[in-house]
């Protein structure tokens, strides 16, 4: 008898993390052409994320970060956040001051002579103090000007400055970073004291190097932590990161700070200039609205103006987050759009689904039907389309001649329409690549607006419930199906909700306003 050969079973692979074993394995024993290909597009999976520099482009900015440091490309500091604050009375006042308080630590000896010495004043050494910054202040009606000065009253009267206008620029941070652990960044300690000011001179001009930019701030032992090594304004995974070690915390949500990698972000430009005729087809019920805010978000306005149509496919299962987030997100660009150019791109159109069994979605075929009008009547020469559901596979595969590229979700997306579209040479991407606090503003704006409704809904007798914005927070979270961690909503409550605002009009009806 011959003996029965044994049979290979069939590879399951349940996650990415097996794939590079999987690889090693049956890389010899499968066809090699059509198995690297698979793997080629699958890797984008693993593709390693861009880190984003947002917030530490407003740190820097607000510690006086020289300007050549934003215009240096390869440099983290983003010179389009230095024009929006340099806009902005209060950040540039903290930026002023910042940067005269530098140059006093910087050249404390020289400065302190030529006031001694010489009779010079703030704004008589250009060489030693900036003195367009001196004179940015006085614009700003903000006078430190002092009689026969000596270094240690300016750093003192700058502090206090400082100190009193600190909370005015917490607004340029959003929620979910905490003010409590940023704002003592700006505050030196014991900084109205001679004591306090000689401390903080001595412990950063022993390393003065290890300050970013040798620019000063309260960093406790700044040159001497571990972690602390390299610029501390590299990133804002890694600001973030040591920033709430310092205070014995741990900064979790790392989907805030990075972004979508080069490939996935080279995919979509290519897709976006390749194609005159693009649109965009989203099937609501499979997708995420907050996502899909963010990889939108992470376009420029060039790009997005590329995209001549949006249809968003709902039903009665689709959360308000689309009628919301999605349409904030269109309207801040096409307000930007000559009226001209407005007609020509970004036509933004809901398509409601009705169930006919309640059990079954007809979303899917009427998006398919939709987009096949779309090119062949409409001459659509590219779809981006927005669904991990597999079943468009059949749509995709019959309008031959078009311009696929697929957006996909990492938990819904399963290997079977990946090792499908790379095959093709479809490309896909992620949506969770991209970063999330892009559209964090727009989720922000849209429990405002929620709660907002709901509180002029009470007070005009509209509504029975009871005036606990506590809980009006929550019922609208609920009902907009917007996440929040407990941090998210205790940070969205201080920020917004204990600042609101009473207003009584003319004839006498009363108004609560979220600002």
């Amino acid at each position: 008898m011959t003996e029965r050969k044994r049979q290979k079973k069939p590879a399951a692979i349940r996650s990415m993390a097996e794939l590079s074993e999987f690889k090693i394995q049956f890389a010899e024993s499968t066809d090699g052409e059509t198995l690297n290909k698979g793997f080629a597009q699958r890797e984008a999976y693993l593709e390693r994320r861009k880190p984003t520099h947002n917030i530490i482009s407003i740190v820097a900015y607000l510690l006086g970060v020289g300007k050549q440091h934003f215009e240096n490309v390869y440099e983290p500091p983003q010179l389009e956040i230095y024009g929006r604050l340099d806009q902005d009375q209060d950040a540039r006042i903290i930026r002023n001051l910042c940067m005269i308080r530098n140059a006093m630590e910087q050249k404390y000896k020289a400065i302190s002579q030529a006031f001694y010495l010489e009779g010079k004043n703030i704004g008589t050494i250009p060489d030693l103090i900036p003195s367009e910054a001196v004179e940015a202040l006085y614009r700003d009606n903000v006078d430190i000007y002092m009689g026969r000065p000596r270094i240690d009253d300016y750093l003192i009267k700058i502090n206090q400055e400082i100190s009193n206008r600190i909370g005015r620029i917490e607004r340029l941070f959003p929620e979910w970073v905490r003010w409590a652990y940023v704002k003592p960044l700006f505050l030196m300690p014991n900084g109205t004291k001679p004591s306090g000011i000689r401390e903080a001179g001595m412990r950063y001009n022993t390393d003065r190097n290890r300050y970013p930019y040798q620019c000063w701030l309260n960093w406790d032992a700044i040159s001497a932590a571990e972690g602390n090594k390299g610029n501390v304004l590299y990133s804002d995974e890694k600001f973030l990161t040591l920033l709430y070690q310092r205070h014995e915390d741990r900064f979790e949500n790392l989907s805030l700070v990075r972004d979508a990698g080069n490939q996935t972000m080279r995919n979509l430009e290519e897709m976006l200039k390749q194609c005159e005729n693009c649109i965009l087809v989203v099937d609501c019920e499979n997708s995420d609205a907050v996502k899909l805010a963010a990889a939108l978000s992470s376009l420029s306005k060039e790009e997005l103006r590329r995209i001549r149509k949006i249809l968003l496919f709902d039903s009665e299962y689709t959360t308000t987050q689309w009628a919301t987030l999605v349409d904030r997100l269109m309207k801040a660009v096409r307000d930007t759009l000559r009226p001209e150019e407005a007609e020509e791109s970004l036509r933004l159109e809901h398509i409601m689904v009705p169930r006919l069994n309640q059990s079954k979605s007809q979303v899917d075929m009427t998006l398919a039907v939709r987009t096949s009008r779309e090119v062949y009547g409409n001459h659509a020469g590219g779809v981006i389309l927005v669904s991990s559901d597999s079943d468009y596979w059949a749509m995709i595969r019959q309008l031959e001649g078009v311009r696929f590229l697929v957006m996909l979700e990492k938990e819904k997306a399963g290997l079977a329409i990946m090792d499908t579209l790379a095959l093709h040479d479809i490309r896909y991407c992620f949506l969770d690549d991209f970063c999330i606090g892009a559209s964090y503003t727009l989720k922000t704006q849209t429990l405002i607006d929620a709660m907002q409704k709901r509180i002029n809904a009470i007070l005009n007798g509209n509504a029975q419930e009871a005036m606990n914005v506590r809980d009006i927070m929550e019922s609208c979270l609920h009902e907009s199906w917007i996440e929040m961690t407990a941090r998210e909503k205790e940070a969205f409550f201080n920020r917004y909700l204990r600042r609101m605002e009473l207003s009584v009009k003319p004839d006498g009806m009363v108004n609560i306003c979220i600002r």
